[in-house]
């Protein structure tokens, strides 16, 4: 679990939650997401990266998900692997397709259509060094951290256990229920699929994050108004769970709701 990107109608509302809460600093922003009519913001959270990125035209992709969903939503999941050759094939032979792919000076990506994968662009990516990662920026390594990273993301659909199988034999890892849903474990963090619960259908819900100060966290969200009942972060058009060390990656809903 490399970076998960959401989309948002407000950016600098987004920057000013996400650094707020998390103490996240040092934006990036990548040029290369113009292409896509896009602007972003990158936010290093350890080895795991958080992206905000919104639309700047009329007719993006990212514009029409934001308008479908009601407003801010999951938009993007990116893994990372040393073996993209291998990754590319299972896709192939899985009959997803390719909506962009990239690869330039030792690093790529492979996008994957949504439809395909359960409402969800997948991005498999590739650097040529493990603890590279470009989309975060030139420098990302030398900006300081929140003592917190990205363990955990959950995807809902009407059929959790189709959507599961299915990233499943993209990604060439087993799937097994877990709670009331499905998970896949990766090297680094985990992903959940479960029944569609609030009418939205497929999409990114949730995430977890571990840290190191949990409770901090949870406070300064809710100075801010951005608290379920239950505790939980409402951030983007997700539900945010805040573990503490140690704690188990997974993310509240997959164990009854909120």
């Amino acid at each position: 679990m490399r970076q998960i990107a959401v989309a948002v109608t407000d950016l600098e509302g987004a920057q000013a939650d996400a650094e707020a809460i998390f103490g996240a600093s040092h934006p990036h922003e990548d040029p290369g997401v113009a292409r896509y009519n896009l602007r972003n913001a990158v936010y290093r959270l350890e080895d795991t990266f958080l992206e905000l990125l919104t639309p700047l035209t009329e007719g993006t992709t990212v514009g029409r998900l934001l308008a479908k969903q009601g407003g801010d939503c999951g938009y993007m999941v990116i893994l990372q692997t040393d073996r993209i050759d291998e990754a590319r094939s299972r896709a192939e032979e899985a009959g997803v397709r390719v909506v962009d792919q990239l690869d330039r000076n030792g690093c790529g990506f492979t996008h994957l259509h949504p439809r395909d994968v359960g409402g969800i662009l997948l991005s498999i990516d590739y650097m040529s060094r493990w603890d590279q990662w470009e989309w975060g920026g030139p420098d990302w390594k030398s900006h300081p951290s929140p003592d917190c990273s990205i363990v955990a993301v959950e995807m809902h659909g009407p059929e959790p256990e189709i959507m599961a199988r299915r990233w499943s034999r993209i990604l060439g890892l087993p799937c097994s229920e877990h709670g009331t849903g499905w998970r896949i474990a990766l090297d680094e963090g985990e992903l959940l699929f479960l029944l569609d619960s609030d009418g939205r259908g497929e999409g990114l819900r949730a995430i977890a994050v571990r840290c190191a100060q949990p409770e901090a966290i949870v406070e300064r969200a809710a100075q801010r108004g951005l608290t379920s009942p239950a505790g939980q972060l409402r951030l983007w058009g997700m539900s945010v769970s805040v573990l503490g060390p140690g704690s188990e990656p997974l993310l509240h809903s997959a164990q009854g709701g909120e």
